[in-house]
């Protein structure tokens, strides 16, 4: 975008088309005479003025740009456009979005709801990073200024607890098991690992006592980078998280499949999460298990919070800060991983009272 640049008297900005010389300036000092200039200009290029935008325009430029950025089949784009689509949308679409207030954004989370019952407090703080968003790629586009204030999340909103599996849980979600997405249960509870990302790991991801996210497979069956930028990891697997993989692997092979996807479908194609989740419903109906297949996710960090240090569980499971490719491949050194593994190993061993053999039966 073209933008105003102060000479010491004015600001000004000059273009060229079509061999024409273009100029527009303001002789006011600072950001009003900034944002009257880049006005004039936008008239002249776009035909409207800076401010005239409604918050649906806006919000749809946005969601370009998290497309263009993310890419379509991204996990961010997906929940951007059903947030715009559900909450903010229906309320202020057509309201231009220099005209809104703090109260009005206020207004716009207090008043979203489920269809069944009340939105959660992740689900809220989420739709406020997404106003947040929205709003700071209005002010960049000279459409409208930041927010003077703070957005809040309202009481009331639905705090579930997370559900986790018990120890008595996970020894009989760990017996044997005819159902073909069993092992990836396992996998799960013993990795922490997110149902898609597991679903995506291809034989070449395993590398002795470490396994490497490289991608994740999607509700819809897309492969995406992951939820976030911290997806992509290595995650460290000790001898019982091993024997599932191993044995996993080996049931394909003798099943004929020739495929490169560890947790397979039946047929050796790439899994299914729909598959998958009816799986789980079956086996939580013949074992009597809670929650559902995230909750193995949640048990896995339960387990693991009073034996390892906060960093290193936020790593493993990927809740840690953005880091770049290297420091993300390469942020476990020496021991790190074989110790972490272990670890992980013992602390199931004992709170299952069971050893690396539990996974015989896989």
């Amino acid at each position: 975008m073209t933008s105003p640049k102060w000479d010491g008297k004015r600001w000004r900005i000059r273009v060229m088309q079509e061999g024409r010389s273009f100029s527009f300036s303001s002789s006011v000092p600072g950001v009003k005479g900034r944002k009257e200039v880049q006005q004039k200009y936008d008239q002249w290029f776009y035909g409207e003025a800076s401010g005239s935008k409604t918050v649906g325009r806006v919000a749809q430029e946005f969601l370009e740009d998290v497309k263009a950025r993310r890419g379509e089949n991204s996990e961010a784009y997906s929940q951007y456009e059903r947030y715009i689509r559900l909450y903010i949308a229906p309320r202020i679409a057509s309201v231009k979005i220099c005209k809104v207030t703090l109260r009005d954004w206020q207004s716009v989370i207090n008043e979203a709801s489920g269809r069944h019952k009340a939105l959660s407090e992740k689900t809220l703080k989420n739709l406020r990073g997404i106003i947040k968003g929205i709003i700071k790629f209005g002010y960049e586009d000279y459409q409208c200024e930041l927010l003077r204030g703070n957005l809040y999340i309202p009481k009331g909103h639905s705090r579930k607890e997370k559900e986790i599996l018990q120890k008595d849980d996970a020894r009989r979600l760990l017996e044997e098991s005819d159902l073909w997405y069993h092992p990836l249960f396992c996998f799960l509870l013993l990795t922490g690992m997110r149902p898609g990302e597991a679903l995506g790991l291809q034989v070449d991801d395993v590398r002795g006592s470490i396994v490497t996210i490289k991608r994740s497979v999607n509700a819809a069956g897309q492969i995406t980078e992951g939820k976030n930028e911290n997806a992509r990891r290595v995650v460290p697997i000790g001898n019982m998280t091993r024997a599932i993989l191993d044995k996993t692997i080996q049931r394909n092979d003798e099943y004929k499949l020739h495929t490169k996807w560890i947790f397979c479908s039946p047929d050796g194609s790439m899994g299914n999460q729909s598959t998958m989740r009816n799986h789980w419903e079956k086996l939580k109906k013949e074992r009597n298990l809670p929650g559902t297949v995230y909750s193995l996710r949640h048990t896995f960090i339960s387990m693991m919070k009073n034996v390892l240090p906060e960093q290193s569980i936020k790593d493993i499971v990927g809740h840690s800060v953005s880091m770049t490719t290297f420091e993300t491949y390469g942020h476990f050194v020496d021991g790190d991983q074989q110790r972490a593994a272990e670890i992980i190993d013992l602390t199931f061993g004992q709170n299952l009272g069971q050893n690396e053999s539990t996974t015989d039966g896989l």
